[in-house]
């Protein structure tokens, strides 16, 4: 939207129409944080997706518009004009012709297999993407169109992993030439929009790519700004300082419904997750841990956060698996009685449990962090909230850290990613090797049935050594200017490229 104006009041009920506001194309979101970083193999959080789908372009792609949902069932191509299996154990793509980065230089085949290479190198900085593409024994470049990603074992779910931002084709040249920490500052990609400006704490500016292969994108400029606190967001709406607002809890839906030019917008998201260090001696008996989980009043938190929106699963996991997904496995239990007595057995003496939470990070993260606390207290543990701006970065290097809150790694609809990455990677549970070798075992099975008895298998696991739990699946709200045409998708991600977003048409 446009920014000429910036100090309307905001009235009850009353907001600046476009008109008012006047009318270059340029496009600004508010959101509760924006990173300073823009590798795409590092920054694959909830922030940092958005500004990778704007600058970077992956092989094969997501259409999120396929379903009708959001959810980005189907793949389609991006800077691969197509794909195909030769075999078990490789994957051949053909890229585009005469595709190019942001800077000018020409996008082959040599830089999508130095963009895995890259990641792939054990002396990179990229320790959670190598995880990731584990499974990738090479990449081969026969021609400047022609690539080939050869597995070490077959993998069921290589093109869907080639979809992720984290899988971005960066520009080998350039990359080499600036180095890791540069390129994170000033990154080249091959998006429909281009690097022009970060400022700490304040905004990212981003430019049309006019020679973007979808076309020209439809704003002249994209601008991510910093606005932590949400009622600054609702106002900064209002006033047609933004265009688009993230992170729209469920109590302030109507304070953006309720205005002449806005309204909310929603798709479901991933998962809000509680994450336990076994290590810590405090956490290591298991029994403690289940109890913890007992303890924790979901279909309440849901009601009193959410108003019923966030969904409680049938363990972690979700339909969109198709014949992955168990409908019989029940929800995560509430019993406050059975959680006493669990920790009680666990010899559990009474000492302080810190909850380690963002105060922004995630929708309700603090709020939820607070109500769970008061839950455990009721069923005798000594817990409390601690809240860091840093919470995730404190909380993998002090080994004092008992509890945090992340999100999931629903990222991609298969339960390789869901199950085996969020409590893996992101995960701090250390002696899972019995759960990492069924994960291992089900990503590289082609036969469904047998996939779906391991990942069984991982549910019963994880269930029983509570590294932690599920607490809902939540929708993403997004306040928008009515007349704009543009809809959230899963994942975080927020598409403005040509035919996902058009100015002053609606929805």
């Amino acid at each position: 939207m446009i920014r000429l104006i910036r100090s309307a009041v905001l009235a009850a009920g009353v907001c600046l129409s476009a008109v008012q506001i006047a009318a270059a194309q340029d496009l600004v979101i508010g959101m509760q944080e924006v990173r300073p970083r823009f590798d795409p193999a590092i920054e694959t959080g909830n922030t940092g997706i958005p500004l990778s789908n704007a600058v970077f372009e992956t092989l094969i792609r997501r259409d999120y518009q396929s379903d009708g949902k959001g959810t980005g069932a189907k793949l389609v191509p991006a800077l691969a004009e197509s794909w195909h299996r030769v075999d078990d154990l490789t994957l051949e793509l053909k890229l585009r012709s005469g595709l190019t980065f942001h800077n000018g230089d020409p996008l082959t085949s040599k830089d999508v297999k130095f963009t895995f290479d890259r990641i792939l190198d054990p002396k990179s900085q990229y320790a959670r993407s190598q995880f990731q593409y584990e499974n990738i024994a090479r990449v081969e470049a026969p021609d400047d169109l022609t690539v080939r990603v050869v597995t070490k074992k077959p993998d069921p779910t290589i093109e869907l992993m080639l979809t992720f931002p984290a899988s971005s084709i960066v520009p080998k040249d350039y990359y080499e030439k600036v180095g890791f920490e540069a390129f994170g500052q000033k990154p080249v990609g091959a998006g429909p929009y281009r690097f022009v400006q970060s400022v700490d704490d304040d905004h990212v500016t981003l430019e049309a790519f006019p020679v973007f292969w979808g076309g020209k994108p439809p704003a002249e400029k994209l601008v991510f700004r910093e606005i932590p606190d949400l009622s600054a967001r609702i106002t900064a709406l209002a006033n047609g300082e933004v265009e688009i607002i993230n992170n729209v809890t469920p109590d302030q839906i109507p304070a953006v419904d309720n205005l002449d030019c806005c309204e909310v917008r929603s798709v479901m998201a991933n998962s809000h997750l509680l994450n336990y260090r076994t290590s810590n001696p405090l956490m290591a008996d298991k029994r403690f841990r289940q109890g913890l989980n007992l303890a924790i009043d979901r279909e309440l938190l849901s009601k009193a956060l959410w108003n019923d929106k966030a969904e409680v699963l049938h363990s972690h996991q979700y339909a969109e698996w198709g014949d992955l997904y168990n409908a019989d496995r029940p929800t995560f239990p509430y019993n406050p009685d059975r959680a006493r007595k669990l920790i009680e057995e666990s010899g559990y003496k009474g000492e302080e449990i810190q909850f380690t939470t963002s105060p922004v990070y995630y929708t309700n993260g603090l709020a939820a962090a607070e109500a769970i606390v008061s839950m455990w207290q009721k069923v005798g543990v000594n817990a409390k909230v601690e809240v860091n701006e840093s919470w995730y970065e404190k909380s993998n290097d002090d080994p004092g850290i008992e509890v945090r809150n992340i999100s999931d790694w629903g990222d991609l609809p298969d339960p390789n990613v869901t199950i085996m990455w969020s409590w893996t990677i992101t995960a701090l549970w250390d002696g899972n090797k019995a759960f990492q070798d069924l994960g291992h075992k089900a990503a590289t099975t082609l036969d469904r049935k047998e996939r779906f008895g391991l990942y069984q298998q991982m549910l019963d696991m994880f269930e029983d050594e509570a590294p932690g739990t599920v607490l809902y699946r939540v929708p993403d709200f997004y306040g928008v200017r009515r007349d704009t045409k543009w809809q959230p998708y899963t994942n975080y991600v927020m598409d403005f490229r040509p035919g996902s977003f058009v100015f002053g048409e609606g929805k």
